[in-house]
């Protein structure tokens, strides 16, 4: 007689789970949600909107955050994506949200050893020289490990057993809400919103699988092989799988440690130029790229070596939208307003018919923004002021395959900011990235490597659903 339990049961005790978890959602969530309607409607139905205090906006942006963080993983990396968006959310719920940590306590060396012998099948000992108990780094979705394999510095990294069945179950709570939100209070904003959501759901998804992983590696090291100054870490196929990647281990400073790199006699400016470069080649010449750039994931080698961490979550952006952006990026460097707002509406970020004029006052506004000299905090939220208001008002929308795009230029803008106070990637990114777009240099690779990494990517990804990596 088989043990194995039957698919209905197993489906029923999925039910269950959802079921269990979609009313935690509701008790914690429902009072806030109420109150935000409020907000439109004194009574629900009908009435004007109320007046709401900031020190309220402030208890309810705690709130918010406390609850995500009782909902747990798959809510807090959501929210950590919202809070980059200030276009989205309010500043004073962005502050809060901002604050969001993934909490987690780094599994015990003893069962971190126990979860890595169930995916080998085998003692430790008999796959690693050394296996150190103590992480390198935890997160919500995996934990990383310094070992030595066959003599080699390696860092393993390792899904936590407990995430995929919660991810699971929390990723479908969060596509109904998505669902509802579009369906009873559908505007722009929730639009956006929405978008953002399901791009930030579709990459946690991909996350749980290392097996991606590996293939965005292997992407990202044949894309910035001329990169002398770039370090993607090796991967050792023969001891890794969907489950565990092993990579070299490659130590280094932290971006934004700013004591440390001017310890080390680095050049600020340099990091930054060379940092914006290898974005904006990635981003728009390519159109593969790193979309996680946080400071624990972007190191300085001892070299001065730009060193590229954790490729979870690796993006692509088409070879049309590529060229709606580089279009619109020429245009602003060369102060040609009329065609930078040409690029608003073929990326389809702002809907044919809205009126051009308006278009045209929104970009001066976040232009001059940038050129007063704010800190980043007070400039991102003046841009996410004008971005609210143009969005309410004229109907703008975020494609899904900027979501990530803008995230990652927001993240870099606040890198950058810790090393050099002020900074602007519109006011001072621009030489940088006029570097690497230069004409000759986008065309032949937007017309020939761009294309045909695109086309190896396919391939690679069409193969791979007809093998299955298994560990020897």
């Amino acid at each position: 007689m088989s043990h194995r339990p039957s698919s209905r049961f197993s489906s029923l005790a999925q039910q269950a789970r959802l079921a269990r978890r979609a009313t935690t959602m509701l008790r914690l969530t429902l009072p806030t949600t109420l109150a935000f309607v409020r907000d439109r409607r004194r009574y629900l139905a009908f009435g004007p909107p109320r007046q709401v205090s900031e020190e309220t906006h402030r208890q309810r942006a705690q709130t918010i955050k406390q609850h995500i963080e009782t909902l747990g993983t798959a809510f807090i990396k959501l929210g950590q994506l919202v809070s980059t968006r200030p276009d989205l959310v309010p500043a004073v719920y962005i502050e809060e949200i901002a604050k969001l940590q993934d909490g987690i306590t780094p599994l015990s060396g003893k069962a971190a050893r126990r979860t890595l012998e169930a995916i080998y099948g085998t003692r430790l000992e008999a796959v690693f020289d050394r296996f150190d108990d103590e992480a390198l780094a935890a997160a919500s979705l995996a934990q990383v490990h310094y070992a030595v394999w066959q003599g080699q510095d390696v860092a393993v990294k390792f899904v936590r057993p407990d995430i995929p069945a919660q991810m699971a179950v929390d990723l479908k709570i969060a596509g109904y809400v998505i669902r509802q939100l579009d369906r009873h209070f559908s505007n722009s904003l929730t639009r956006m919103l929405s978008t953002a959501i399901a791009e930030g759901s579709k990459g946690m998804a991909q996350e749980l699988d290392l097996t991606t992983e590996m293939e965005n590696i292997e992407t990202m090291a044949r894309i910035l092989a001329r990169r002398e100054d770039v370090t993607v870490p090796l991967v050792y196929p023969e001891v890794s799988g969907p489950q565990v990647i092993v990579m070299e281990y490659c130590p280094g400073v932290k971006f934004t440690d700013v004591e440390r790199l001017q310890a080390a006699g680095f050049d600020f400016d340099d990091l930054i130029a060379r940092l914006v470069k290898l974005y904006a080649e990635m981003i728009f010449v390519a159109g593969v790229y790193h979309a996680d750039p946080h400071p624990g994931n972007i190191l300085v080698g001892d070299g001065g070596q730009l060193i590229l961490l954790d490729y979870g979550m690796v993006c692509r952006l088409s070879r049309e939208m590529r060229a709606a952006i580089l279009d619109a990026v020429a245009a602003g460097l060369h102060g040609d307003r009329e065609r930078l707002v040409d690029g608003l509406y073929e990326t389809g970020i702002v809907a044919p018919g809205t009126n051009r004029r308006r278009i045209h006052a929104f970009i001066e506004e976040i232009i001059q923004l940038h050129r007063r000299g704010l800190d980043a905090q007070n400039r991102m939220l003046g841009v996410g002021l004008a971005i609210e208001r143009t969005a309410r008002e004229l109907g703008l929308n975020l494609p899904a395959e900027l979501v990530y795009v803008f995230r990652s230029l927001s993240l870099l803008e606040g890198m950058a900011a810790k090393l050099r106070p002020g900074w602007s990637l519109i006011e001072h990114g621009f030489e940088p990235m006029q570097e690497a777009l230069a004409p000759q240099y986008v065309k032949s690779l937007l017309s020939r490597e761009g294309l045909l990494n695109t086309a190896v990517d396919e391939i690679r990804r069409f193969l791979g659903h007809r093998t299955v990596r298994r560990f020897t």
